[in-house]
């Protein structure tokens, strides 16, 4: 059962987007599958004996977001904040389920299972957009009867033309960070389709933060021809979504001023009316900047409204995976451990541009990361793991 659990939560996670499309009344599927994660990852400290390693770190985890979050959601009610701050602290509270992550990813069959859902996730993700788009073109459906079925859950948006962003595209990245890494059979067919979904989707974030999440695995790895490689398929892409495909669409050139424009005033506005207490204990949920709840870069968001304690909070998750990576002996060569790391790497460099770690989407791949590079450094048979056959779901490689 928790293995079924576990594989329906994850998929769930990774292709469900912001998690709407299936609902039963106000609540959602994803909703029903964190609270029993919730349930089953809270009942884990009732069995000492089984020896999930990573609950403390877990545990200690829940405690230091509760402890830097509901400061801000009590000085957002003193400060006579209307209900939007209840929704600001919604989306983070995914770390309720952190322990249930500790206790999967405590286990290399759930290592392993995680690596192989995130690959098949993508692939998925990048075949259903490619056969709509061929689809539309091929006058089979109507792109707007499409979109406006689609967008009705808020998740899908247009780019023009017949061209669409989906929340969860975040995964399209992510699996081609573990297909690039872990080199399966037919990694490089696969990867070379969802980066072509990738380009397609014309998100400027999405391309930076997988090129450099790759790029950097490429060095870390020491493959020389393949860093020269992404680097032209990196040029390749810029060319196509800064140059080409805004010449075709007047439409998307003016949203991307637009765009530009209104991050050029969030930081304007954080840079006039930042004080000591905004760093100190930040200004609370609720609180305005520049008029909006909430700005495209997090990261300067959560300084505003948590100050230094809570951007320390957010940050540490990623310290603590470099550090576990390094504790990894001959961690260049552990194709799993670069994986999980450079994936990370990629959801907080995203994170500058769109709310993903703070978001279930990407705060769900954070975690799984978190607890299986702990396992990785902390396993005591870590030589013999190094050379174990790692199931991806192509075929068995080594880690």
């Amino acid at each position: 059962m928790l293995a079924l659990l576990f594989s329906i939560t994850l998929f769930e996670l990774f292709v469900g987007g912001g998690g709407r499309w299936i609902s039963f009344g106000p609540v959602t599927l994803r909703m029903l599958l964190f609270t029993l994660c919730l349930l089953v990852g809270w009942l884990a400290v009732l069995f000492p004996k089984r020896h999930y390693g990573g609950l403390p770190l877990a545990y200690g985890f829940v405690v230091a977001y509760l402890l830097t979050h509901l400061p801000a959601l009590i000085a957002g009610a003193a400060s006579g904040t209307d209900s939007d701050m209840f929704t600001e602290l919604q989306q983070s509270l995914y770390w309720l389920a952190a322990p249930f992550f500790a206790c999967t990813q405590s286990s290399m069959k759930y290592i392993q299972r995680t690596a192989t859902l995130v690959q098949q996730a993508g692939m998925l993700l990048a075949l259903a957009y490619i056969t709509l788009l061929v689809c539309v073109a091929l006058g089979i459906v109507n792109f707007f009867n499409v979109l406006a079925v689609l967008s009705e859950h808020r998740e899908v948006y247009s780019r023009g033309g017949a061209l669409l962003v989906y929340k969860g595209d975040l995964y399209l990245g992510i699996a081609l960070v573990f297909l690039v890494s872990i080199r399966g059979r037919y990694w490089l067919p696969s990867a070379l389709l969802i980066s072509v979904a990738l380009v397609l989707t014309l998100t400027r974030g999405y391309i930076l933060s997988t090129s450099a999440a790759i790029l950097m695995l490429l060095v870390v790895q020491r493959r020389k021809s393949a860093f020269l490689f992404g680097l032209l398929l990196t040029a390749i892409a810029a060319v196509l979504v800064w140059r080409y495909f805004p010449t075709l669409n007047a439409g998307l050139s003016s949203n991307r001023l637009i765009s530009n424009e209104q991050r050029l005033s969030d930081m304007d506005f954080l840079w006039s009316n930042t004080s000591m207490k905004t760093i100190l204990i930040g200004e609370g949920f609720g609180s305005l900047i520049n008029d909006r709840n909430n700005i495209e870069n997090t990261f300067l968001w959560v300084l505003w409204k948590l100050g230094m304690p809570g951007l320390i909070f957010w940050l540490m998750p990623l310290m603590l995976c470099l550090t576990y990576f390094v504790e990894i002996p001959n961690c260049r060569q552990h194709r799993l451990a670069c994986a999980f790391l450079f994936g990370t790497i990629l959801v907080y460099v995203q994170t500058s541009t769109n709310p993903y770690l703070t978001n279930p989407i990407g705060l769900s791949f954070v975690m799984l990361s978190l607890f299986s590079l702990r396992t990785f450094a902390k396993d005591a048979n870590l030589d013999g793991l190094s050379r174990t056959p790692v199931n991806i779901g192509f075929r068995k490689v080594a880690a």
